[in-house]
């Protein structure tokens, strides 16, 4: 009530003070005096345009704040929203791969040396050669197939104990020693092809070399025999990766490697195979590492580090061993 008062007080007063100034302004200006009526004019125009500029101002505000809430998206922010997400699947579909299968996800490397008191039951194959008992039933039909496609193959190498990596490293010290090198330089030459005792995955039982048939040198051109062509395409299907690709090698450490082949499960190698991934790159995804040791952030190595897994017995019996 109070308020209407003053309300009403006010506006009479305001109605008075316009009445009094327009008879001032109709005084003067019959008295010829246009100086009021000027400024008058220039007075409300000037009200006007404040009045005006501030409305602008007002609406301004509004509309940007409108704008900014309904401004389309970028495609680059489009495409990085959709990498987030799909990121994020990623890890999500890696993690549950993992959980399922971790008991095959063994990462073996230089940076995570496999634990000396791990162990397997082991399976003897045909050509002598052992792995783990749990893969067989996989390896056994990719060979088998692989045989009817009228090709055949040579297990070059597969479980290798410590002791037995120990006496590959020192054979290659005495020999390199022999042509006149010193220890450390043997050493240094021996670890550019022969991985260190407890870092190759051929500890584990997981990994074989496999060649065409008669093959037993382990080079870059094995990639071209047609045995290998068909692995390196249909490993996966039986839970294998080439575990040693050509474009990865500042990520495995190792180079190329077209006859190494890890057992990982089914559905890891498929998923792995898929998104183009090596095993350190799916660990990533994970940020954990199953060796016990910390995974490493950069797995880059130096180039006196970045060896070939070539420390085989090439000796071996390579007997088929499509049937037991």
């Amino acid at each position: 009530m109070r308020f209407k008062k003053k309300l009403r007080k006010t506006y009479k007063k305001i109605k008075r003070f316009i009445k009094k100034y327009i008879r001032f302004l109709i005084r003067h200006t019959r008295a010829r005096d246009y100086s009021v009526l000027f400024y008058t004019i220039v007075g409300l125009i000037g009200i006007i345009l404040i009045i005006s500029l501030l409305v602008n101002l007002i609406a301004g505000i509004f509309k940007k704040d409108d704008s900014d809430k309904k401004k389309p998206r970028t495609e680059q922010q489009i495409e990085e929203q959709i990498d987030d997400s799909n990121d994020a699947a990623l890890r999500a579909e890696a993690q549950a791969i993992y959980d399922a299968n971790k008991e095959f996800l063994l990462l073996v490397n230089y940076d995570n040396p496999l634990d000396a008191s791990y162990s397997f039951n082991h399976h003897t194959l045909n050509c002598g050669l052992d792995i783990d008992a749990r893969i067989y039933g996989d390896l056994y039909n990719m060979l088998y197939d692989l045989n009817q496609e009228d090709l055949h193959y040579s297990i070059v190498s597969a479980y290798r104990s410590r002791e037995e990596q120990l006496d590959i490293i020192n054979q290659n010290v005495l020999s390199y020693m022999e042509q006149g090198m010193s220890e450390e330089e043997a050493y240094e030459e021996t670890y550019k092809t022969v991985q260190h005792v407890g870092t190759s995955e051929h500890e584990s039982g997981l990994a074989l070399d496999i060649t065409s048939e008669g093959v037993f040198t382990l080079t870059e051109s094995v990639e071209e025999y047609p045995t290998n062509i068909w692995l390196k395409e249909h490993c996966y299907e039986y839970g294998f990766i080439l575990r040693y690709p050509k474009d990865k090698e500042d990520i495995t450490g190792i180079t190329y490697e077209p006859w190494h082949f890890r057992y990982v499960g089914v559905e890891a190698a498929t998923f792995i195979t898929e998104n183009n991934l090596t095993l350190e790159e799916f660990y990533e995804l994970l940020d954990l590492s199953e060796s016990g040791t910390a995974l490493p952030t950069d797995t880059t190595t130096e180039s006196d580090n970045t060896t070939t897994d070539t420390s085989q017995d090439t000796s071996q019996d390579t007997s088929q061993d499509t049937a037991q």
